[in-house]
């Protein structure tokens, strides 16, 4: 498995991943985005976000979103992991963990102080694995959202 960050001529493969993410997850009616919601997120001057996309012989495979957050106390980046998925059949443990540590190593030579991100109870990649590479859960904050 070969990994590429999200550019122009790749665009395209990182929507269409995300669409059958959202299917998958059965929550095709929550994604409203459209192809240039993307490019305009992940290709502006400033972007929104950032992406790497898995290819496997040339065919996207999978993916992982990410964008920065502020660590106030440290006054650091933090590495923040939005989305992270692998079509079936390439779902396995070894890939995940491949695009966990990829964001690891992506972190470092950001000179952030972290990574972080939220795992869904019922869809997450395997506690343990996540565990394995040496994430920890945080139990002190409880995570709230208004959508606008």
């Amino acid at each position: 498995m070969e990994l590429a960050n999200v550019n122009k001529g790749n665009i395209d493969d990182l929507y269409d991943l995300n669409a059958k993410l959202a299917e998958s997850e059965k929550q095709r009616h929550l994604f409203t985005a459209d192809r240039e919601s993307y490019a305009d997120a992940f290709l502006a001057t400033t972007p929104a976000c950032f992406g790497s996309l898995a290819y496997q012989d040339e065919q996207p495979v999978g993916f992982y979103i990410y964008n920065f957050k502020f660590a106030s106390y440290i006054a650091s980046r933090v590495l923040y992991v939005e989305d992270m998925y692998l079509v079936d059949g390439f779902d396995t443990d070894e890939n995940k963990k491949l695009l966990l540590q990829h964001a690891v190593r992506r972190s470092q030579s950001e000179k952030c102080c972290r990574v972080e991100m939220r795992v869904l109870k019922a869809f997450n990649p395997g506690y343990g694995l996540i565990k394995s590479v040496g994430f920890s859960e945080i139990t002190k904050w409880d995570v709230y959202r208004l959508d606008l």
